[in-house]
């Protein structure tokens, strides 16, 4: 019985040899992958299967690899799951690329426990692969018969991924091995050892763990520089903002308070990106696809602008618990030694809430769970809002000379955006960053930087209105006098 199944079944005592026999090949994520799973079968319902000559019906992930001695031949190693007939064609996968394409070749030799055999069974073998060396053909590669689901082979790479590079090997890879994985192998190596690390390699040694560690943080690295150099990468786009949406959960402390996980988007490496748009094909929220441009700047710059400006703190890869530090995949802008004047105004830490409330939708009443999360954001949101300095979008108007200077001086005069506010007081219309101001106005309009207090007491103020709702802020006096009194909770507490 596997490592998985007994935690399943909680079983609390776990000995020494269930750990060492355990495999990764029945490990269930149920979240990735191609198609959605039912998760591994249970020891009761497999039924004995009795073998039939020429039967041939398996998937097996490759663990291991080598070149057959004066041969074009591989001999791969595995678990195989159903049972292997020597001399039939199968095919071969690499599940984790993103242009994946399956490849055949011809099983012309079977080893088990060092024996030759014409079959085998559910079992740990060793193949011979006919003509194999010409084909990429690696550890996490899957062999399997063609009347294998997607499902299974999903599974038995994610399963050899763990067992070989994980449980095995401790994550100790070659820089030439991490070369060579794509950007989905990094992302299940990572999820998988935070798994193992959970279960079965929580009793490590401290130093065994601190290892680990170091070698998680170099394949972290390298997944950074795969995600930069990619040709396109995925994410999830919130249909009510506009933008990518931001994945944060919130948190109980126990003792009347709560707290935010860092919010973060979530990125999709495209050989997942078929599950991922049945998984979020909704009317709220879609899978979008970012390239890279001949230039390879336009995913570094889709994540800059949404680190730096729309206030993400991160990106997750897959699954919210492989999540990358904003820093770590684009440096924060240096503004050091530039003018106050010249640094683009930017206000993450406003916007972060902004979107966060954006896109909820409305409690039902203060009972709903919705309520209390929506009075955190709000709360934060009212924090930030009295410290922004924002950009009221601004225009001369009269004649200017070709320089744009005024030929009189009473003949210019700026004009500011305005719009119909509520009740009786028209709103001033003020923008977090460029970018939002110029999503809606041209580069006849300027901007001049104002705080709502400075504003408030004439003007309602109407913070990002673009052409999704949801992403902007209507403030009015009394909201604001509110925020103001946050701000002196927050000092006194």
């Amino acid at each position: 019985m596997g490592i998985l199944k007994i935690f399943k079944k909680g079983k609390k005592e776990i000995n020494e040899d269930a750990i060492d026999n355990s495999r990764f090949g029945e490990f269930d994520d149920g979240i990735v992958g191609e198609v959605e799973h039912g998760g591994p079968v249970s020891d009761d319902d497999e039924d004995d299967e009795v073998f039939e000559p020429g039967q041939c019906s398996f998937v097996m992930g490759i663990l291991d690899v080598k070149p057959v001695p004066d041969t074009t031949n591989l001999a791969v190693s595995g678990n195989i799951k159903g049972s292997v007939v020597v001399n039939t064609i199968i095919s071969a996968i690499n599940f984790g690329d993103d242009e994946k394409q399956a490849v055949m070749t011809t099983v012309t030799g079977i080893q088990v426990e060092e024996q030759m055999k014409d079959h085998a069974t559910d079992c740990n073998v060793t193949l011979i692969l006919e003509d194999a060396r010409e084909l990429d053909i690696g550890v996490g590669t899957v062999l399997y018969t063609r009347d294998m689901g997607e499902d299974s082979i999903h599974d038995a790479y994610v399963g050899a991924l763990g067992d070989a590079y994980v449980r095995e090997r401790s994550l100790k890879l070659t820089v030439e091995e991490i070369q060579g994985l794509s950007l989905t192998d990094c992302a299940e190596i990572w999820r998988l050892n935070a798994w193992y690390m959970g279960h079965a390699g929580k009793d490590e040694d401290d130093e065994v763990k601190e290892d680990r560690r170091k070698r998680l943080d170099k394949l972290i690295a390298a997944m950074c520089d795969k995600i930069i150099k990619a040709d396109e990468i995925y994410y999830v786009h919130d249909k009510k903002t506009g933008e990518a949406h931001l994945f944060s959960q919130t948190i109980d402390k126990g003792d009347g308070s709560f707290i935010c996980t860092p919010p973060n988007i979530l990125i999709v490496t495209k050989a997942y990106r078929r599950h991922y748009r049945k998984v979020y094909g909704s009317d709220k929220l879609e899978l979008a696809v970012v390239r890279n441009g001949d230039d390879k700047k336009g995913i570094g710059n889709f994540l800059a602008g949404n680190f730096y400006i729309n206030g993400a703190c991160g990106a997750a890869i897959n699954v919210v618990q492989t999540s990358i530090a904003a820093g770590m995949l684009v440096k924060k802008p240096d503004h050091k030694g530039i003018p106050v004047t010249n640094i683009p105004v930017t206000n993450p830490d406003l916007v972060r809430w902004m979107l966060l409330i954006g896109q909820m939708d409305a409690p039902k009443d203060d009972k709903d769970d919705t309520a209390l999360i929506f009075k955190l954001y709000y709360r934060f949101m009212g924090i930030e809002m009295t410290k922004a300095k924002l950009i009221i979008p601004m225009k001369h108007e009269g004649d200017a000379d070709e320089n744009g200077k005024a030929a009189h001086d009473n003949d210019f005069n700026p004009a500011i955006a305005t719009m119909k506010g509520k009740g009786e007081r028209d709103a001033v219309i003020m923008y977090t960053d460029w970018r939002r101001l110029r999503s809606e106005y041209g580069k006849e309009w300027d901007g001049m930087i104002h705080t709502i207090g400075g504003l408030i007491g004439k003007f309602d103020c109407a913070v990002n209105p673009t052409r999704f709702p949801a992403a902007g802020a209507y403030i009015t006096g009394k909201m604001y006098e509110n925020m103001v009194d946050m701000v002196k909770q927050e000092k006194n507490s």
